[in-house]
């Protein structure tokens, strides 16, 4: 279980998604940034947590935070991006519970708009999500 600390949050809550999605996606890689040297799809790439405003909780001695993290998916078939998010989609539904137990509380996840790029001279399909959370320490 992660544990997640001020000192490094953000690195906490990438620990806390990559473990999650790596151990519930039936395929594809996830990592931090999209691998462009002889890559291999489908890919999940997991962007830095932006943190937003801190409020002080007096009742409860913790401080809670709300932030947002971005989820890029990059696959050479169109069918595979939503089949894709819905797996993620699952994911953090059935892993609810033990995120709330690092204090990572998710709010919504949104869908971004697809798209299509060339790379390499191969077509790839890609599409965001966007996990608002809130987050006590």
């Amino acid at each position: 279980m992660v544990i997640i600390t001020r000192a490094t949050v953000r690195a906490n809550i990438f620990e806390l998604l990559y473990d999650s999605l790596t151990s519930s996606l039936s395929k594809g890689t996830v990592t931090a940034a999209f691998i462009s040297d002889q890559p291999t799809y489908p890919q999940v790439v997991i962007n830095p947590a932006r943190i937003g405003q801190e409020n002080l909780v007096l009742n409860r001695g913790t401080t809670e935070y709300t932030g947002e993290v971005e989820i890029e998916l990059f696959t050479q078939k169109a069918k595979d991006i939503d089949e894709i998010a819905d797996e993620i989609n699952e994911d953090l539904i059935a892993s609810e519970s033990s995120l709330a137990s690092s204090g990572f509380y998710l709010n919504d996840v949104e869908d971004g708009i697809g798209d299509t790029f060339f790379w390499n001279k191969q077509k790839i399909h890609t599409k965001s999500l966007l996990l608002s959370y809130n987050l006590n320490l």
